[in-house]
């Protein structure tokens, strides 16, 4: 995915990429019905394990991107998948943590831990990507209605 522009005023800030037609992972294991194979939703999770990896090793600053979900996955015309919305993500020098009075993302997905401390990390995005994957394997969300009927959820 080619960045095609940016604006940088004081608000709102955007960063302009490709059309994907493949709209959000969300929408397609839970909105458009479509039945994903086996073999699409593994390469989905490792495209989307690849974008998450380059964001927190081979950016510089890291990026925390704090809101890991499948809305914030986009699939293009292949169903090959790419990290999006930046908009709740920090940059982190070395080894510093983003502490936070408020914690920011999305109920369901959020790692315990932070949810505590308020601490964003790479390891809070990675539970948030492991959330991502469950939902993927059983196409349910982690808030879904069969299992907070039981007191539980997908984690």
């Amino acid at each position: 995915m080619n960045l095609r522009g940016y604006c940088n005023s004081p608000t709102p800030k955007l960063l302009l990429y490709d059309y994907l037609p493949g709209g959000s992972l969300d929408e397609a294991l839970h909105e458009r019905g479509e039945q994903l194979d086996w073999d699409s939703r593994v390469n989905i999770i490792i495209g989307a394990a690849k974008g998450l990896s380059y964001l927190h090793h081979d950016c510089s600053p890291r990026i925390i991107h704090r809101d890991i979900k499948s809305s914030n996955i986009l699939l293009d015309g292949n169903l090959e998948a790419r990290v999006s919305d930046f908009g709740l993500a920090k940059l982190l020098e070395d080894e510093e943590s983003h502490i936070t009075t408020i914690v920011a993302g999305t109920f369901g997905y959020l790692a315990p831990e932070y949810m505590q401390s308020g601490r964003a990390t790479e390891k809070t995005d990675v539970y948030s990507f492991g959330v991502l994957v469950l939902e993927v394997l059983s196409g349910k969300r982690p808030t879904d209605a069969s299992f907070i009927e039981k007191g539980l959820n997908v984690v």
